[in-house]
């Protein structure tokens, strides 16, 4: 079996950034700090909201679209 890079770093969203739980609807992440695991293909983002941490992960290219609109700024802020 292949081993895949991964990469963690730290992140905010700033904007409307979704992902689908399944085949159920598109559910926002909280605009606030996240922490972002990025794979080969996809990415895993992490966060607390009600003292719950969460985590979604989405495909690489819908991420990628996210940084390019501004949605996720990488770094603390």
């Amino acid at each position: 079996m292949p081993m895949t890079s991964t990469t963690q770093i730290d992140g905010r969203i700033v904007g409307d950034v979704a992902f689908r739980a399944g085949d159920g609807p598109q559910l926002k992440i909280p605009q606030g700090n996240v922490q972002i695991l990025m794979a080969d293909d996809s990415v895993v983002l992490t966060w607390t909201e009600n003292g719950q941490s969460l985590t979604a992960a989405i495909p690489k290219i819908e991420f990628d679209r996210y940084i390019q609109e501004g949605a996720v700024v990488l770094g603390r802020g």
